[in-house]
Formats: C-alpha cells, sequence, structure tokens
C-alpha cells in the first residue's frame, strides 16, 4: 500500500505544484471526545489559499543586452543564426538598443507571470475554490456561512480568511474539516474515523509544517520532486481531549490529565514533518 500511495504521489507531485493549496495559517484547534460517541470541534485562526510561486524571471541588468554586426536590436534571448548568416559577431549595443531589449525582457516576464496566474487561477476554480481577486474571495466567505459550524469567517486579503469554526457532532461515521462547498479534493485539516470495533481515529493531515501532508507521507522521491511548491504555513498548537483512553498517539509528550480526562496535543511550527494521530477507545 505504501509503494502505490508513494507512486501516486509522485506522479501527482507537477500537478500539485501547479496548482491551489487551502490549508492552515496560524491557528488553534481543540476536539473534545467523550464516550458516549459525541464531540465538539473548534478551530480558530486562519485558513490560506495559497498559490504557487511564479518562476522567477532573472532581473535586467545592461550585460543581457546582446547586439550583433548585421543585426536590428529585437530582443531574442538565444541568437539564432540563419542559413545566409551562418556566424554571427558581437558588437556593442546602443543606448537605444539596450533599452529596447530590456523592454522587451520585461513585457515577456510580465506576461509569463500572467499566464501562470491565470493558469493557478482556473486550476483554483476547477477545484471548487475562489479565484484570486477579493471579490470571488469574499464571496466563498459569505457562501461558507450558509454552513454548519462557521461562524464567523472574514477575507482579510492576499488569501487569507480568519475564521471561527465550531462544531458539535457524534462519532458514530467519518467526519472532516472543513468540507468546502463545490469542492471534493480537500486534503482535510482534521479527520475522525469510527473503527468497526468502537475505537476512534483522529488524524490531522493539514497541520504539520514543511512540504505539508502530501511532503510528510510521499516519501524522499516524491518529497524531492515537490521541494520547490508551496510550503505549509500552518502554525499552532492541536489538542485532543478525552474521557476515553488513548490507546496510540504520535505526539511529543504523550497524554496527560486534564479536568475531563486525559489530552494529548501538537504544536505545528514550520520545521515539524509529523501529521498528528491518535487511536482512542471511548
Amino acid at each position: 500500500m505504501h509503494h502505490w500511495t508513494r507512486r501516486l504521489f509522485v506522479f501527482a507531485a507537477p500537478l500539485l505544484l501547479g496548482s491551489c493549496l487551502w490549508g492552515p495559517g496560524r491557528f488553534n484547534s481543540e476536539l473534545t471526545l467523550k464516550k458516549d460517541g459525541s464531540f465538539v470541534l473548534d478551530y480558530r485562526g486562519e485558513i490560506v489559499l495559497q498559490m504557487p510561486k511564479d518562476n522567477e524571471t532573472a532581473v535586467w541588468t545592461d550585460d543581457m543586452a546582446h547586439c550583433y554586426v548585421g543585426k536590428d536590436a529585437t530582443y531574442t534571448p538565444v541568437p539564432v543564426a540563419t542559413a545566409d548568416d551562418e556566424k554571427l559577431v558581437d558588437r556593442p549595443c546602443t543606448k537605444a538598443e539596450t533599452a529596447l531589449q530590456k523592454s522587451e525582457h520585461e513585457k515577456r516576464a510580465a506576461q509569463r507571470s500572467e499566464d501562470e496566474k491565470k493558469k493557478s487561477e482556473d486550476m483554483a476554480k476547477m477545484f471548487g475554490l475562489p479565484g484570486l481577486d477579493d471579490a470571488s474571495n469574499r464571496a466563498f466567505a459569505a457562501k461558507l456561512m450558509k454552513y454548519a459550524g462557521w461562524r464567523s469567517v472574514i477575507y482579510r486579503g492576499n488569501g487569507v480568511y480568519d475564521v471561527d469554526y465550531h462544531f458539535a457532532g457524534r462519532a458514530t461515521q467519518d467526519f472532516l474539516f472543513p468540507a468546502l462547498p463545490d469542492n471534493d479534493l480537500l486534503i482535510p485539516f482534521i479527520a475522525i474515523r469510527r473503527r468497526a470495533d468502537g475505537s476512534v481515529l483522529v488524524t490531522a493531515p493539514a497541520l504539520t509544517g514543511r512540504s505539508g501532508p502530501l511532503g510528510a507521507r510521499a516519501g524522499a522521491a516524491a518529497a524531492e520532486g515537490m521541494k520547490d511548491g508551496p510550503v505549509s504555513r500552518a502554525q499552532g498548537r492541536f489538542i485532543v481531549i478525552t474521557d476515553g483512553e488513548f490507546l496510540t498517539n504520535n505526539s511529543e509528550d504523550g497524554a496527560s490529565a486534564q479536568a475531563n480526562g486525559r489530552q494529548v496535543h501538537w504544536d505545528v511550527r514550520a520545521d515539524t514533518n509529523k501529521i498528528p494521530e491518535t487511536l482512542i477507545r471511548l
């Protein structure tokens, strides 16, 4: 299973690098899970629509200008000899020719940036996420407020939302947060899964640092292919409280006593590479 999972990530990495990531920013989150199967989940903080990085274009310097004997100043990054011009001979560029080549360079860079932005925006909309403009993001925030649990969603700009999410339910079936309208491809921040023996597995796939959940699960090969992509911006603490029994957990400090039972916690930072996980017997 792990072999095929890692291969899937390797194949998916190029698509993901060119796509938008919907993930946590600064946050505090707490899940209380009781023996009777009831649970309360709180998430307060940021949710971030993170776009892939623009391909870097070299900043123009005048030594990038090239002019050739018998050639005009039309900018071509790599000169190509023609059949009747087998050898191009360099000559100094005039100030006007240098200025023209600089203008052409900047136009090409601006067009590439605009094309990449449009591609990323189209990909976001295909995944049911908002576009890059403020109006689309404010409309998306208003749409989220129509669904249970979203007590406050405020778009702050630059792809960042401030949210207050509070949901009370029962762990009789799987539960994922966030479940976004029109989006079926989201990596959940927090997942609650009921096992056949009555125990409950809690994981927080998106609450990890570095290259995010994909890098954490993909293994070295896929992580290497994703190193130039967007990195996780998650930063905060995730707490699980229960009056049941922690059977397993991968927290740093393990379970500790708490007024309503016991708790475990994970501190998420830029350098963490662990997906929080605990198995609880109710």
